[in-house]
């Protein structure tokens, strides 16, 4: 699924971070004044919707970025990043996609803080 990218400027150092399972991702990404801001989204239980449709929404939350990083497990973490790329046509951002148990939202912000240097 592709959906239209949100932002139409990329600041210079921006950045996020994205945990994703089937439920639940946390996506931790540069703001405009500096901060980082941490979205929480949460996939319902009773939606048969397909992966596609989940996968775009948490790569919508990501946001278009200099620098990203997907973590989650092996098959959904490349499946987001394929989705990413589809959305986003940067895959040359992506510069670290690793596999990963849940992290948590201090983690995220270290990695967004790590990747603005």
């Amino acid at each position: 699924m592709q959906a239209t990218p949100t932002a139409t400027h990329v600041p210079p150092g921006s950045a996020a971070a994205a945990w994703v399972d089937l439920r639940h991702a946390m996506v931790a990404r540069s703001a405009p004044d500096g901060s980082v801001e941490v979205v929480e989204l949460r996939r319902p239980a009773t939606v048969d919707e397909p992966v596609e449709q989940w996968l775009a929404v948490v790569a919508d939350a990501i946001g278009d970025h200099e620098r990203v990083v997907i973590l989650g497990s092996g098959p959904l973490r490349l499946a987001l990043e394929r989705e990413y790329v589809s959305i986003f046509h940067r895959p040359d951002r992506i510069v670290d996609v690793e596999p990963s148990e849940p992290v948590g939202r201090e983690e995220l912000i270290r990695r967004v803080a790590e990747l603005r240097g």
